[in-house]
């Protein structure tokens, strides 16, 4: 999601040069990667058994939501943003581009039809730890 000041949104607007935002947020457990500060490891699965390393230079910022239960500690809960390739780079545009199609039709499909809704509202469902999680916009609410 870009984000504009008013007078450029308002100019790329009326000059209907206002580009589709494209998705490219992930939600999931964070930690630090204790030999390489280069890279942040990220889990978008109920545990915190396998992380993935994404380069600091990928990613253009991160929100802390609030912080999970995992087991017997605790992993921050994050919102990261990747950045958006350079359009030279045509193996990294293309799965860019992958990545914001699949994340646009997956949750859909998962849901039910009155949670489709909420999808399309830029919404997810995680689970950590048993405990389902509504993560809207950079906001999560524990669902009771």
């Amino acid at each position: 999601m870009r984000t504009y000041e008013p007078s450029e949104f308002i100019s790329q607007l009326a000059s209907k040069q206002l580009v589709e935002p494209v998705d490219l947020t992930l939600y999931g457990l964070a930690k630090a990667d204790e030999n390489d500060s280069s890279v942040l490891c990220f889990s978008s699965s109920l545990s915190c058994e396998q992380w993935i390393s994404i380069p600091v230079s990928l990613i253009s910022s991160v929100a802390h939501v609030r912080n999970v239960k995992c087991k017997d500690h605790q992993h921050p809960l994050v919102r990261i943003v990747l950045a958006e390739p350079n359009k030279e780079d045509t193996s990294a545009v293309l799965f860019m581009q992958l990545f914001a199609q699949a994340k646009a039709t997956t949750p859909a499909k998962r849901m039910s039809k009155a949670n489709a809704m909420l999808a399309r509202q830029e919404c997810e469902v995680l689970e950590f730890d048993d405990v389902p999680y509504l993560c809207c916009g950079g906001e999560c609410w524990i669902l009771l």
